[in-house]
């Protein structure tokens, strides 16, 4: 499968805490629907967003990659609040051009960003992530399987395909 999504971690905040702190220009609702982990990676339609919490973090996946890279001027027009007190992680994939890329914050503040563009570090903000010294990178550069690792080194989240994902579709306002 081709990569092309993103993704924003929380720990401890609800998806209804993370749903609530995006920007007011659009507003996304409960579908109803319950997809698996393989829609919310990948799937279209456009306007939608997958969202499931787990191991104490809130997961939201973006496969239209709107949101997750712009966090901290996403969260100060939505809700400044939210990632005081905690630990955000927004990561990047895009395999059709070759973009991968992560953005933790601490309390609010960006701590660690790094965005590689056909495997060369285009962004490399803040000290190296402990698990970036033991990750293979594969000769053709960084790919899904590095930034996998990472998630999982700060989140302790992993990719399980079996996992279900509440579905939110986007309403213009």
């Amino acid at each position: 499968m081709g990569w092309n999504t993103s993704a924003l971690f929380v720990r401890g905040r609800s998806i209804g805490e993370v749903i609530g702190c995006l920007p007011d220009n659009t507003e996304f609702l409960p579908s109803g629907e319950r997809l698996s982990a393989d829609h919310a990676w990948s799937h279209s339609p456009a306007q939608r967003l997958y969202l499931a919490e787990a191991d104490g973090w809130c997961q939201m996946w973006d496969a239209d990659q709107r949101i997750p890279s712009d966090v901290d001027n996403l969260f100060k027009t939505g809700a400044p609040w939210a990632l005081q007190g905690t630990r955000a992680l927004a990561v990047l994939f895009s395999s059709v051009s070759s973009i991968y890329g992560l953005w933790l914050y601490d309390d609010g503040e960006l701590v660690r960003g790094l965005v590689f563009h056909n495997g060369e570090a285009v962004v490399d903000a803040g000290e190296p992530l402990p698990a970036e010294a033991r990750v293979d990178i594969p000769a053709w550069g960084p790919d899904e399987d590095f930034l996998w690792t990472l998630i999982n080194d700060v989140t302790g989240v992993t990719a399980k395909v079996d996992q279900t994902f509440e579905v939110y579709e986007a309403v213009k306002r």
